[in-house]
């Protein structure tokens, strides 16, 4: 592992000048759970509760000159990040909620060290994925290993219905759009919530096929899957 990427496009090592002297031990996804004891029932009732997050923790070091100033200018870059991805394998990335940066510790004239702590979502996101639109009813594949929680942009007008896997989800479309993020749970035009024009469950795509109708009222379908890994 020589170098780690922020916000898809800042390179730890050309850009921030840090070097990886201790690499994260990468977690598997874990789920949290509840072991209930039921009478008369044998074994205990399991519940799943969700997921638990994901923690990254690195050391890394800044070599050259005029480290305090340095250290001044990497450090706001690097907790203010919101995804990353390591160079050994760079077909996933990680959705940070929260870095942490433990205390600078001078190792040579030269050299600092400290620690990043990287809180982040419990599964891996694939890379690159582009965009799917769709102008007529039909399915779409989930490549990730885990359900994703997508967001789909619906154009049309008036009331309409989309159906995914059979749920139906009714929609009351007044300016041309709408956006459905499932994992946010708001559905929005612009910048404005519009979670009263919208009844049912939002989305979900299951690990593989997922069958998409909707009818001539709905013009097109934008769909970003956010595809994932455990």
């Amino acid at each position: 592992m020589n170098f780690f990427v922020l916000n898809g496009n800042v390179n730890s090592r050309a850009d921030l000048g840090l070097r990886i002297t201790q690499p994260p031990i990468i977690p598997i996804s874990r789920r949290i759970v509840d072991s209930v004891t039921v009478d008369g029932r044998e074994g205990t009732l399991t519940i799943l509760r969700g997921w638990d997050d994901i923690r990254l923790n690195m050391r890394v070091a800044l070599l050259g000159d005029n480290l305090n100033s340095r250290y001044r200018e990497v450090l706001p870059a690097t907790l203010a990040a919101k995804t990353i991805y390591f160079s050994n394998d760079p077909e996933v990335f990680y959705s940070i909620k929260h870095v942490q940066a433990g205390a600078v510790e001078r190792r040579l004239t030269n050299l600092y060290e400290f620690t990043l702590s990287f809180t982040c979502s419990p599964f891996r996101f694939i890379r690159n994925v582009p965009m799917i639109t769709m102008t007529t009813s039909g399915s779409i594949i989930n490549p990730g290993t885990v359900f994703s929680l997508p967001k789909i942009t619906v154009y049309g007008t008036g009331s309409q219905t989309l159906t995914i896997n059979g749920k139906v989800i009714t929609l009351n479309i007044l300016a041309g759009s709408l956006v459905l993020d499932s994992e946010l749970k708001t559905c929005y035009f612009g910048n404005v919530a519009q979670n009263n024009r919208m009844q049912g469950d939002f989305p979900i795509f299951k690990v593989g096929s997922n069958t998409v109708s909707f009818g001539s009222g709905i013009t097109k379908i934008e769909v970003e899957g956010r595809w994932r890994h455990i």
